[in-house]
């Protein structure tokens, strides 16, 4: 894992989400959250606190857990650093 992914996991994890993976290919970033409806601008911001003027294109999105009933939040982005 990057020192970049273990920065967000770190970040996430201390504002009490769970953190299922954090993943990177090439300049694309991907958080999933193992939560479901959390709030879209509480996670923007801890991304661009953690990561600074680097982030581009961030989106929020939900999908559900291959194989489970379950729904996770997934935060990704491109990374210009």
């Amino acid at each position: 894992m990057s020192d970049l992914e273990d920065e967000l996991r770190t970040a996430f994890e201390a504002d009490g989400y769970e953190v299922g993976e954090v993943s990177t290919n090439r300049d694309r970033v991907r958080v999933a959250l193992l939560v479901e409806g959390a709030e879209a601008d509480q996670l923007r911001d801890i991304v661009h606190e953690t990561i600074g003027d680097g982030v581009m294109g961030l989106n929020v999105t939900t999908e559900n857990v291959e194989g489970q009933d379950a729904v996770q939040t997934v935060v990704s982005f491109r990374n210009r650093s």
